[in-house]
């Protein structure tokens, strides 16, 4: 007759006979926290369900830009202040050309967003918009600055959208983490 191999307690990790092939714990006591587990997976699955069927429009939008940002900064982690030219160790921040609430249509324009020191030049100097133009003419090249002061169509963009490109840009900013990490 064949001896049982032992298994590993799904909980406490520990070796044991088991009685039936389906049986995953020790013990009653394992079986108890087992089941209470996958209550809370159950429980956390559904309050994140319940979470997102109230976010608004503006909600999906704000998580959108946030992954774009994220991606901003990841993009141009070599790269100084678009304004100032610092390299200094401080916070920086996603730096619009065109403000977000003036120009909603490039919110997500990858050519009118940049590395900008935070505390300086985003929140003391207001952008410092004459410093950020000059060094944006010599970053992204003329006919690309004419395109961005340019006239563009309004965009009203769905939850839907907002969805998409919130995982676009996880998506980019991951595979962009990814190469860093391959060439060091």
């Amino acid at each position: 007759m064949n001896k049982l191999k032992k298994k590993k307690c799904h909980i406490c990790k520990v070796k044991f006979s088991y009685y039936n092939s389906t049986q995953a714990v020790c013990s009653p006591v394992c079986a108890l926290k087992l089941v209470q587990q996958k209550n809370e997976k159950a429980y956390d699955k559904e309050t994140k369900r319940l979470k997102e069927s109230i976010k608004t429009r503006a909600d999906w939008l704000n998580g959108a830009q946030t992954a774009f940002n994220a991606y901003i900064r990841v993009r141009d982690r070599n790269e100084p202040c678009i304004s100032c030219g610092t390299t200094k160790p401080v916070q920086y921040c996603a730096g619009h050309y065109f403000t977000r609430g003036g120009h909603p249509e490039l919110r997500f324009s990858e050519q009118n967003v940049h590395k900008q020191c935070n505390k300086n030049c985003n929140l003391e100097l207001s952008g410092n918009i004459a410093a950020y133009r000059v060094n944006l003419i010599k970053k992204i090249g003329v006919e690309a600055m004419d395109w961005l002061e340019g006239p563009h169509a309004l965009q009203n963009l769905t939850i839907e959208d907002a969805k998409e490109i919130k995982q676009y840009y996880r998506d980019k900013t991951k595979h962009l983490k990814g190469e860093i990490e391959f060439m060091t």
